[in-house]
């Protein structure tokens, strides 16, 4: 049987395959959890209607959790009637305070475009609610569909 001499080339290799092997391995470990969540297919946002869901709203108000996702500022210069302050970036903690997937509650997102509430729907889909729903076009829809607005830039006829 022959033997064989492991010269310091032949270590070397070695080595080195281990290393490799090590690299590859550890990148498969990082890369395939962000292809495991990476969405293929973009995610679909709820919109509602805001002359539908504005009548909706005022056969039972208590139905609804109607969410201006704008800052304060924006809020108090004009906002829908009906809807409470809920800046975007408060929805992380207030979350757990929001009813998730209730049969008896919808929660309604609205911000000036439609854009800042689509964010705080696609968070909220996230943490796995189910009973979101986005006011299409944000306040600039609901104002050219003549819907009632409260707030300080109120022009009072």
């Amino acid at each position: 049987m022959m033997r064989m001499s492991w010269t310091p080339s032949l270590k070397l290799l070695l080595a080195f395959s281990y290393v490799f092997v090590a690299v590859v391995v550890g990148a498969v470990f990082y890369t395939v959890p962000a292809i495991r969540y990476a969405p293929i297919v973009e995610p679909t946002v709820a919109d509602i209607d805001p002359a539908a869901f504005y009548a909706e709203y005022q056969k039972d108000p208590s139905k609804f959790i109607f969410l201006d996702v704008r800052s304060s500022d924006a809020y108090n210069k004009l906002h829908a009637k009906g809807s409470k302050l809920q800046p975007l970036h408060t929805l992380y903690t207030e979350r757990h305070n929001l009813p998730r997937n209730d049969a008896d509650k919808t929660i309604i997102l609205i911000c000036s475009g439609g854009i800042a509430s689509g964010v705080g729907f696609s968070y909220l889909q996230h943490y796995g609610f189910r009973n979101v729903f986005r006011i299409e076009g944000g306040i600039e829809n609901w104002q050219t569909k003549n819907l009632p607005v409260e707030g300080a830039d109120v022009l009072v006829h």
